[in-house]
């Protein structure tokens, strides 16, 4: 496991990520930017103000990038493979369907939860995450050789 690897594939993958459900978004008009719907759950419930919880919004996203980079390094790892495109998106999709699992429950759980389409939602969480693992994988510092 590297340290260097991780961050490289986790910054990449969750910008890029982030930039695919940008685009999502202005293109539906409605907000799927995870970072965002994120520091408007935290907002909710804490006696930050708005800025704040926008700023732990983006470190919290930022910081689940790093826990799913590090899934795909051990995952690589423990197959003997390198990283792929195909295996990155492979990875991303199933770990977007982990992550809807997740969101899912905090929605639920939530006492104030923002107004989101949560089908169109999950149905776009799902493939940003195939693109956080195709660029994860493309970036993958071994890939550099």
């Amino acid at each position: 496991m590297s340290i260097k690897r991780i961050l490289t594939a986790a910054v990449a993958g969750t910008t890029f990520m982030t930039l695919f459900s940008e685009v999502v978004s202005k293109l539906d008009g409605h907000n799927y930017n995870e970072a965002k719907i994120l520091g408007e759950l935290i907002d909710c419930i804490t006696p930050l103000d708005e800025k704040t919880s926008q700023a732990a919004g983006w470190v919290g996203h930022y910081g689940v990038g790093v826990l799913f980079a590090t899934g795909y390094d051990e995952f690589l790892e423990r197959m003997g493979t390198k990283p792929s495109i195909l295996n990155g998106a492979v990875y991303g999709a199933l770990s977007g369907l982990v992550g809807a699992a997740v969101w899912h429950s905090t929605f639920k759980a939530h006492p104030n939860p923002p107004g989101v389409n949560l089908k169109k939602y999950y149905k776009q969480l799902v493939i940003a995450h195939a693109v956080f693992g195709i660029a994860a994988s493309l970036t993958y510092p071994e890939n550099k050789k």
